[in-house]
């Protein structure tokens, strides 16, 4: 735990030294849930989907690199992984809990239109990719499913593609929603967990749905010469 605050509170600093170079740059923190599945790693087909809970919160840090696009750089801590529920006899149940430090590199396209008469941004379309590395690994299951928790089951490195939406609320206040998928699968597809993750791709990848908030606690005044709109919250 310590280990991964120092790497978050190093994020930050990077962040704002990242921002600071830039001529007119945003950065704040963000928040919110994650539900996450491994692809592969059901026994039970009824019972797939997104059922295991999780979180995520870091730092963020955009500024403009054309008229209406961003690049967005974040660090965050993010919580992923897989859960089986058990079925009428309380019987397959798992979870693998995963916690990553994760950097997501991103650009961020503004969409503007006319709103009685003003240009209003309230939508920001996102793509993109992320480094992450794993530094926790929890795996529980009921005496009738057993899952290894060993080392060489796991890849510790992840890297995924990432897009997703923001709704502005305001110029500093955004909901953000996101999907990613992993190149790198989370189990291995060179080995087999109880027969449940095969060689066939995406079989094994981390695959994440997020939402949250970000809040914009720095703004740096825009100067003539930055080609960016502003924001103009909806009335």
């Amino acid at each position: 735990m310590i280990v991964r605050l120092r790497i978050l509170i190093s994020g930050l600093f990077l962040i704002a030294a990242v921002s600071a170079m830039a001529q007119s740059f945003n950065a704040g923190i963000g928040g919110g849930l994650v539900v996450s599945e491994i692809n592969g790693a059901n026994t039970d087909p009824n019972r797939r989907g997104f059922h295991k809970l999780g979180a995520t919160v870091g730092g963020v840090a955009n500024f403009h690199i054309a008229r209406q696009t961003l690049f967005q750089f974040e660090i965050n801590y993010i919580q992923k992984g897989s859960m089986q529920p058990p079925d009428s006899l309380n019987n397959g149940y798992y979870k693998i809990a995963l916690g990553y430090i994760e950097i997501p590199l991103l650009i961020r396209q503004q969409i503007f239109f006319n709103w009685k008469g003003k240009k209003i941004n309230k939508v920001d379309l996102e793509f993109g990719a992320s480094y992450g590395k794993m530094f926790q690994r929890t795996v529980i299951g009921n005496t009738n499913y057993q899952l290894n928790n060993t080392e060489p089951y796991y890849n510790s490195n992840d890297i995924s593609l990432l897009a997703g939406m923001d709704y502005n609320f305001t110029n500093n206040i955004c909901f953000n929603f996101r999907y990613s998928n992993s190149l790198i699968p989370a189990v291995k597809r060179s080995t087999l967990v109880n027969g449940l993750i095969s060689q066939t791709f995406n079989r094994g990848n981390n695959m994440v749905f997020q939402m949250g908030f970000k809040f914009l606690f720095t703004t740096r005044k825009k100067t003539s010469s930055t080609p960016a709109e502003t924001v103009v919250p909806a009335e």
